[in-house]
């Protein structure tokens, strides 16, 4: 068979995101601390940034202006600062009340004394280490209780926080990013990584799928508690209230982000190689502006949306019905990831407290959030008899009457959930 060599072009589409669209991306993502962090690496490595001085003459202004270069996308007076309202920053809070104030919504009455004290608990590292069976001794209830409210408060924020060990801390925070099934189950092996062969084989991750899950390990913490022992404080980049029966939204400007871009260096670059590096940095500095002014708009847009439909909980600090991120994408009318992104590591103050903006995505079941659901189960077996105790298809039906719509396996999933066993376990036998 005769073989020849040749050419095969072949036209294709494939999206790729510009330099602004990247920059916009992590620049929406970042909480407020971390963002003032990437501006201040800005400042000092952008010869074009400078801060705003508080008092500018209209000439110092007026040089904020090119007077015409082509490379300037949408000319250089696109971004002059807006006036606004000057209110006061938003309070700190510490990691440690962030916690408690998740759990005061989370919890029964019955189970938040048992979460308080075990947030209070928390060791350097953010484990909490006590035995199941000596707190159940200490408020009387029992050690499956104990051990139900510790799990879920490791799915607090930050994630991690009261787990046994680090496997458990390092599972939980996998969860958050999203990991696979087989990403989690694999943190089992967690001590064989250093021998990746051995490792592979007992985990059944692929060779292809190894450096992704080295990728997400880097992304955790192995002490998620440490900041709370240090006192680390973390900033609300969203305030919201209620005023006259209206949601307020107010976004707080990120500090060094009043900052102005001199083209004066355009003028000055004579080689061609400074040319091409001082546009490259005006560029990003103009990028740099349009993209903090946009995530201002979109995290002021969402948040707006978000207790439109959270109203009650403004008023009463406790009530939140089921919301996604794809409601809130459709109703501002942008991506459900972009969603994700600006509500992500976000914390929001209300008259209530400083929360993870997350929390206020519960998710539901017939309308209804799935802890309320948990929480009605766990009622009706408390309440049944114990010598004929209900099954899961009859705790189905009960909820049914009371509004809830589930189906027998979702009761079944939710009650292990809970760490209470099935009918047949759960039965009392006569004489005993």
């Amino acid at each position: 068979m005769e073989q020849r060599l040749g050419f095969d072009l072949k036209l294709s589409q494939q999206l790729r995101l510009s330099t602004a669209q990247v920059l916009g991306l992590e620049v929406l993502q970042l909480p407020i601390l971390q963002l003032e962090e990437l501006l201040r690496q800005e400042l000092e490595s952008n010869p074009l940034i400078e801060l705003e001085e508080p008092e500018s003459s209209p000439s110092a202004e007026e040089d904020t202006q090119p007077d015409d270069f082509s490379f300037v996308i949408e000319g250089g007076n696109l971004f002059v600062p807006e006036e606004r309202e000057e209110l006061p920053l938003p309070a700190k809070t510490s990691l440690q009340e962030i916690l408690k104030e998740q759990a005061r919504l989370e919890f029964s009455d019955g189970e938040l004394p048992v979460a308080l004290y075990i947030i209070e608990n928390l060791d350097s590292r953010g484990y909490f280490t006590e035995p199941a069976s000596a707190v159940a001794e200490k408020f009387g209830v029992s050690e499956e209780l104990v051990e139900r409210v510790r799990r879920l408060i490791t799915r607090f924020t930050p994630a991690g926080c009261g787990s046994r060990d680090l496997k458990e801390a390092v599972k939980a925070q996998l969860e958050e990013l999203g990991a696979s099934g087989k990403f989690l189950k694999a943190v089992d092996y967690l001590e064989l990584l250093p021998q990746e062969e051995l490792f592979l084989k007992k985990s059944g991750l692929k060779r292809s799928e190894l450096k992704e899950f080295k990728e997400l390990l880097k992304r955790v913490d192995p002490s998620p508690g440490a900041e709370l022992d240090a006192a680390v404080k973390v900033e609300p980049d969203v305030k919201v209230w209620l005023e006259e029966g209206s949601v307020k939204v107010w976004v707080p400007e990120v500090r060094l982000s009043s900052f102005r871009i001199n083209p004066a260096y355009l003028r000055l670059a004579d080689e061609q190689e400074v040319k091409k590096f001082v546009r490259e940095k005006y560029q990003r500095a103009l990028y740099l502006k349009k993209a903090l002014e946009q995530r201002r708009k979109t995290l002021a847009e969402i948040a707006r949306c978000v207790f439109n439909r959270q109203r009650r909980f403004l008023e009463d600090g406790k009530s939140l019905r089921p919301l996604s991120y794809s409601e809130v994408a459709a109703a501002v009318g942008i991506h459900e990831s972009t969603v994700s992104r600006a509500v992500k590591d976000k914390f929001v103050e209300t008259p209530f407290g400083v929360f993870p903006f997350k929390l206020f995505f519960p998710k539901g079941v017939s309308g209804t959030s799935v802890d309320s659901v948990k929480e009605a189960i766990r009622r009706i077996i408390e309440s049944e008899d114990k010598r004929k105790p209900l099954s899961d298809s009859k705790i189905a039906r009960l909820l049914a009457e009371q509004g809830i719509k589930v189906a027998r396996r979702t009761v079944a999933k939710y009650r292990e959930e809970m760490g209470i066993p099935g009918a047949f376990k759960r039965k009392v036998r006569e004489g005993a």
